[in-house]
């Protein structure tokens, strides 16, 4: 748990900001990304921008100056034509921000990490991207989401083995269970997508159908698998 990092405030405000240095983390909003880009190898980097280039082809380079006082600045060079744009932080689109401070957080050693509606100001065109990436990453990741759309990238075997549904029960406490080990749900996802059976559910009567499950099928306290 020492090694779990949350990232459920990133937000494009605090994303633009210009740091002094990152203390080996995007901070809970992001607003160490320009510092953290910074010290970052330039193997790393030079990673980080191969993945983004798959989303933004455009995209020729990421650099960071270091300037009076130690202030980082980010700042993102595309191509278009035989024309060169140098755009700083401030002024780059709120999905490039997040799309990267995502990627480049995948970099790092860190073992767990936690990442809040992870569609928000993202493209929808890119999420099947994002959700690739994040399932072939190292690390053991957690997303939350309210988001048919997002499901509906999952392949059936994932979305088994990997959503999870919390809820409370009528007593006020919470509870996770399987989403698709629930017995209206595995029917639906043998002729739906994951997306299109969450979609097609009562959510707010779930908890009625879970509470006449098997007690082993009720999976209150196995660790949440990426």
């Amino acid at each position: 748990m020492q090694q779990t990092t949350s990232l459920d405030l990133l937000a494009p405000q605090y994303l633009r900001q210009r740091t002094r240095d990152s203390g080996g983390g995007l901070g809970l909003g992001g607003e160490r990304l320009s510092a953290f880009l910074h010290e970052l190898s330039t193997a790393q980097r030079q990673k980080l921008v191969e993945q983004l280039r798959q989303c933004y082809p455009q995209l020729e380079s990421l650099s960071t100056q270091s300037l009076r006082s130690g202030w980082k600045q980010l700042t993102v060079q595309e191509r278009f034509g035989d024309r060169r744009l140098r755009t700083e932080a401030r002024q780059v689109n709120d999905g490039m921000l997040r799309l990267m401070a995502i990627l480049a957080e995948l970099l790092t050693d860190t073992q767990f990490l936690l990442f809040d509606e992870i569609e928000n100001g993202i493209n929808p065109e890119l999420v099947e991207f994002l959700l690739d990436t994040l399932i072939r990453a190292p690390q053991q990741i957690l997303v939350t989401t309210h988001s048919p759309m997002i499901l509906n990238y999952l392949e059936d075997d994932v979305a088994r083995a990997g959503v999870q549904y919390i809820y409370k029960t009528p007593e006020g406490a919470t509870r996770s269970v399987p989403f698709f080990s629930i017995p209206s749900l595995a029917r639906k996802l043998e002729v739906m997508g994951p997306g299109e059976a969450f979609a097609d559910t009562e959510l707010s009567r779930l908890h009625e159908e879970i509470a006449e499950m098997p007690a082993a099928d009720q999976d209150t306290g196995r660790a949440v698998p990426r």
